[in-house]
């Protein structure tokens, strides 16, 4: 009993346990906001106006992986080891660059949305979408910011202000959703959207600001050109590991779709779904693990025990759920009716993966802390060719999309976390 009482001592004075709780509740009431803020939007709409919204959403967020450029994560690492090393100029030049090469690369790139919106619209088989889309190029540029934004406040630690901002944005958003959805239809929906991520980017500058104010720091004082560089060369790895990763999802949609069918598709479709559940603790602890596996870079003792308990957090948060649905895999698949025969395997399948992703996103973390990102982006990319390559032969050979799909990813995360592993022994 007293061990017992000594251990929650300890967590609770723990600054990871606290960092991680805010960070799962901000993520949890904003996200829960958001879903009924979907939910509203769906119900006013249709299913045919949803659709074209869910269209807007999703090339949206699409296009925001490329605006960003990776700064997101390469805020949350250099501020973190700059509050860890008491480096004010450090922390300023960090904001200044994270913001301004966000803000130009967005702005960009909505530009280029708006003069492009016409060809955009025809590629979606949606000519009348192309207006609605030159009016979510505001969302570009806001949604690239609240990204680089959120990394900022990570790597200051700021998840308490964080959590807040997710949940006054999430209540935003529904009350939002709900005014212009009802009176204006879709534009009224889409203004919404805009309006939500205005909010979310206006409190979490008012939290920055609060922060940098606490150092002491001339705000005349001139970035080093060497210091941006380096930034930005951290950044760019991480801009292409992501714009893989999209690259990489619609290749493997279009290889089931081609070689198995819709059928195949909806299955494989749902049991993702069931995964990005399973994923959501260890996605919403990704800024928590960079941000205090930066800080403690000069310590490796500190190092490898915060790795260790987010190694422990991310496997328990996913391998409960993986033997609960694991049991209750009949019961799913019965929900989705007669149309989804097979979901079952592909299903366990898939949530098995994603234990062994739960594992992998913490290295990953390391590796990034450590500026391994060049090495990452290339085992990555071997790893997703490997996966496309081998899948697209194996559905051909053996048929079974949605399975054999499941299976070769499975088998190729395997591989990719074990090597991660030994190259982690070797640092």
């Amino acid at each position: 009993m007293e061990r017992l009482q000594n251990i929650l001592a300890r967590v609770e004075q723990s600054r990871l346990f606290a960092d991680s709780f805010w960070a799962l509740c901000g993520s949890v009431l904003g996200k829960g906001m958001s879903l009924l803020a979907g939910i509203v939007v769906a119900r006013f709409l249709g299913s045919e106006l949803y659709g074209e919204y869910g269209t807007i959403k999703n090339t949206l967020l699409m296009i925001a992986i490329f605006s960003s450029l990776g700064l997101g994560y390469s805020a949350t690492k250099f501020i973190a080891e700059s509050v860890a090393a008491e480096n004010a100029k450090r922390i300023l030049d960090t904001h200044r660059i994270a913001l301004v090469a966000t803000f130009t690369m967005s702005f960009v790139i909505a530009m280029l949305l708006v003069l492009g919106a016409g060809h955009v619209a025809s590629w979606l088989d949606a000519p009348h979408l192309a207006t609605t889309l030159r009016l979510s190029a505001i969302a570009v540029i806001l949604n690239a910011v609240n990204t680089t934004q959120t990394g900022e406040l990570a790597g200051f630690g700021a998840y308490k202000a964080l959590a807040k901002n997710n949940t006054y944005t999430g209540i935003f958003t529904l009350l939002a959703s709900i005014v212009l959805a009802y009176f204006f239809g879709f534009n009224g929906a889409v203004i919404a959207l805009i309006l939500s991520l205005l909010f979310n980017a206006i409190l979490n500058q008012v939290s920055l600001r609060t922060h940098i104010k606490s150092y002491n720091i001339s705000t005349a004082m001139s970035v080093e050109p060497a210091y941006v560089r380096e930034v930005i060369s951290y950044s760019l790895p991480i801009a292409l590991q992501e714009s893989l990763y999209s690259v990489t999802h619609w290749v493997n949609l279009f290889i089931i779709i081609k070689l198995a069918g819709y059928t195949e598709l909806g299955i494989s479709s749902a049991a993702s779904q069931w995964m990005a559940v399973v994923l959501f603790v260890p996605g919403a602890l990704r800024n928590v693990a960079l941000s205090h596996l930066s800080a403690t870079n000069n310590n490796r003792e500190g190092n490898r025990t915060i790795l260790r308990r987010l190694v422990g957090v991310n496997f328990l948060a996913t391998f409960i759920p993986f033997i609960l649905i694991l049991i209750c895999s009949h019961f799913i698949e019965s929900l989705y009716g007669s149309t989804f025969n097979g979901l079952q395997r592909v299903l366990n399948v898939c949530v098995f993966t994603a234990v062994v992703n739960s594992v992998t996103n913490v290295l990953t973390q390391e590796f990034m802390a450590h500026s391994r990102n060049w090495f990452l982006f290339f085992s990555r990319l071997l790893r997703d060719v490997g996966i496309l390559v081998t899948m697209y032969w194996a559905i051909s050979y053996w048929g079974n999309g949605a399975l054999t799909a499941a299976v070769v990813a499975l088998l190729f995360h395997i591989i990719y976390l074990i090597l991660l592993y030994i190259k982690y022994r070797r640092l």
